[in-house]
């Protein structure tokens, strides 16, 4: 982390240190005046560590903050999700998982599970590892595997079945969903279920042959002319060119939302 980034992530939890009401912190004495905000030593003193060293936090100096400190400012200055993932990402520690969320970390907010939802293209949401969390009612409908349980875009993409309807499968869709995968892989070693996406993927017919290609990675493709063909029997006799659109919460690597979206504006699927 950048000396610039450190020192402005201590200005933050500066901030966000003296936004926090001593009356509604436990183990806080009253004290005269009615003191609206914390000190450095108020939080040192809860943290159990010298002033110097919170207040080095603070400063942006570069040492190593335990992980139980970082957690202890967060509780002691009650601290948003996003904030919290910033100050642990900021002193090189993991995010722990979002409250509310199942045992896989993943949760959906009901607002973007609403938004995914309400669209009239191919929607869904999954996880890191591909692995499908919600999809929408025009999703289930033309993509039926989508619904199904253990649905997986990956597993799914590279089975016989995927090759059907993503037309041009081994030129237009196999190498960049291949590449997609392999940096995911290589970005989260920890995540043991994408290990087993990526095992399962390898298993299938031809893809072995693309893993060990020597062949170089292929530019990063123009978004306006990365399209590719796909068959929706319900809504065009032929395959129709489209676009796969991906967005996710900000801050946020748990999720993505996708939409499938077809090049000809005039083709509305039912």
């Amino acid at each position: 982390m950048t000396n610039a980034r450190r020192e402005d992530l201590g200005r933050m939890l500066r901030t966000w240190r003296m936004a926090r009401d001593p009356a509604q912190v436990p183990g806080i004495a009253p004290t005269r005046g009615h003191r609206s905000y914390l000190t450095q030593l108020d939080v040192a003193l809860l943290l159990g560590v010298s002033e110097r060293w919170y207040r080095a936090l603070e400063k942006g100096e570069d040492r190593r903050y335990g992980r139980e400190m970082i957690a202890g400012i967060a509780r002691i200055l009650d601290l948003s999700p996003r904030q919290t993932a910033a100050l642990h990402r900021g002193t090189g520690h993991e995010p722990p998982a979002r409250p509310g969320t199942g045992g896989d970390g993943v949760g959906v907010d009901p607002a973007l599970g609403r938004l995914m939802r309400e669209q009239r293209h191919i929607s869904f949401l999954c996880d890191q590892a591909w692995d499908v969390v919600d999809a929408g009612t025009v999703a289930a409908r033309h993509c039926p595997w989508l619904v199904r349980p253990g649905a997986n875009v990956m597993t799914w993409a590279f089975s016989h079945e995927a090759r059907y309807q993503l037309r041009d499968w081994e030129s237009r869709w196999a190498v960049p969903l291949l590449t997609r995968l392999r940096l995911a892989w290589q970005r989260w070693p920890d995540n043991a279920r994408l290990g087993e996406v990526v095992d399962a993927v390898r298993a299938e017919p031809g893809v072995a042959a693309f893993w060990d290609a020597p062949a170089p990675a292929p530019p990063e493709p123009d978004p306006s002319d990365d399209v590719r063909p796909m068959y929706f029997p319900l809504l065009a006799p032929d395959p129709v060119d489209v676009r796969v659109l991906s967005c996710g919460p900000y801050d946020d690597t748990s999720l993505r939302w996708y939409l499938v979206i077809p090049v000809d504006g005039t083709l509305t699927f039912p």
